[in-house]
């Protein structure tokens, strides 16, 4: 018999890495593409539809939209960039970065709380508006324009990055081949401050037709369910990656249907389809045996944020031991033992006549535990020894 070792333990483990979060790690997970040569900040993505090669990058601060190569594989997904040159002078940059109408990219300035757009084909802005004017208090952080196939579709939205403030925004075209932007629709308060926002289509799996929204202090990637205008609901709020870079911008690959970000360091970050993988377990160390044989440990399940796995014990028939955890390696002589791992939290475990047990270990839904280490070893009594426990290797535990 035992008993389950406690969730606790793993807040002892905490590591500083993106995780997408159940239930949307069956079929998304967060890949590091790394950072992109001549970006040095988090800010607005956008792609093309007609260049789907190139990306276009507003880190902020900046006085310049830049275009970033993609570099895929065979399977078209982006798996690296060559270096960002500039390609559109602005103002001013943030999170927003979009492609609306008209083949218009509309783009957010933060600070002078601006609007800006660029028609097909320029180098230089063509068109500013203020958005302090039309009724947007706090300087604005980001924009996504409302897909087509969506309710809203081609409407414009901007939110502020102070307050959260999550606004509409009617277009009149100005003869110019731009818009001309009116009165701003009324208020809606969303949670934390907001660096970036995109639109996941209709049949996206686990979020289609809800928006994606960056909270950059908080290193979140939420999502929310849209009203009939394309608004965010606000108490649908979900959480989706944990643990980001302050991640910023948002637009999604019309090649592979994954979504880019764009966060600290200008690390981009991309949201693929596909499940998140399942941990490894690896066995290290020596293991420290006794006249009655020689204890042993193994893994098995997913060792996934959200799964249950179980920790495979062996030894002699009846076996009274203890299931050692910790949240690092070590490697520490006592008496005949070698105690490989911290000693944060042990169990005592009881093996039975068949000498051998499964402890099952819960990993909680926390997405800091992604890619966070658990050691663990098992030690059962035996009187041969200097110590009075003979002792298995080590079971270095990496969750996913």
């Amino acid at each position: 018999m035992h008993r389950t070792l406690p969730a606790v333990l793993f807040l002892a483990a905490l590591a500083s890495a993106q995780s997408v979060v159940p239930p949307f790690n069956t079929a998304w997970q967060a890949v590091v593409i790394g950072q992109v040569p001549n970006v040095g900040s988090y800010g607005g993505t956008a792609i093309h539809p007609a260049s789907p090669n190139t990306l276009l990058v507003s880190p902020w601060p900046s006085t310049s939209i830049d275009a970033v190569p993609l570099l895929r594989n065979g399977a078209g997904q982006i798996v690296g960039t060559g270096a960002a040159t500039p390609a559109i002078s602005v103002g001013g940059t943030d999170g927003g970065l979009a492609f609306g109408p008209g083949g218009v990219l509309f783009g957010t300035w933060f600070g002078a709380n601006n609007l800006h757009q660029t028609k097909p084909g320029s180098t230089a802005t063509d068109r500013v508006d203020s958005l302090t004017s039309l009724g947007l208090q706090n300087s604005v952080g980001a924009c996504a324009v409302v897909p087509t196939g969506m309710p809203g579709a081609g409407r414009l939205k901007v939110c502020s990055w102070i307050g959260a403030e999550f606004r509409d925004v009617p277009l009149t075209p100005d003869g110019a081949g731009t818009y001309a932007p009116g009165a701003l629709g009324p208020a809606i308060s969303l949670a934390n401050d907001v660096e970036g926002m995109v639109y996941a289509p209709p049949g996206t799996p686990s979020f289609g037709g809800q928006l994606l929204v960056c909270e950059w202090s908080y290193g979140n990637i939420v999502t929310y369910q849209v009203d009939a205008n394309g608004d965010p609901l606000p108490a649908t709020r979900q959480l989706v990656v944990g643990g980001a870079w302050s991640p910023g911008g948002g637009t999604r690959d019309p090649i592979t249907g994954d979504f880019v970000f764009l966060g600290s360091g200008g690390t981009l970050l991309v949201l693929r389809q596909g499940a998140t993988p399942c941990g490894t377990s690896t066995n290290y160390g020596t293991a420290s045996p006794g006249a009655l044989g020689t204890p042993t440990i193994g893994a098995t399940g997913c060792a996934r944020i959200g799964e249950t796995i179980g920790i495979q014990l062996g030894g002699h028939a009846n076996a009274l031991g203890l299931l050692a955890a910790g949240s690092y390696e070590w490697n520490a002589p006592w008496e005949n033992l070698t105690v490989l791992q911290s000693l944060d939290v042990a169990i005592v475990v009881v093996l039975g006549p068949t000498g051998s047990t499964n402890v099952p270990i819960a990993i909680p839904a926390n997405p800091q535990l992604g890619w966070a280490h658990l050691y663990l070893q098992f030690a059962v009594l035996d009187p041969s020894t200097t110590s009075g426990l003979s002792a298995s290797d080590g079971l270095d535990l990496l969750m996913r």
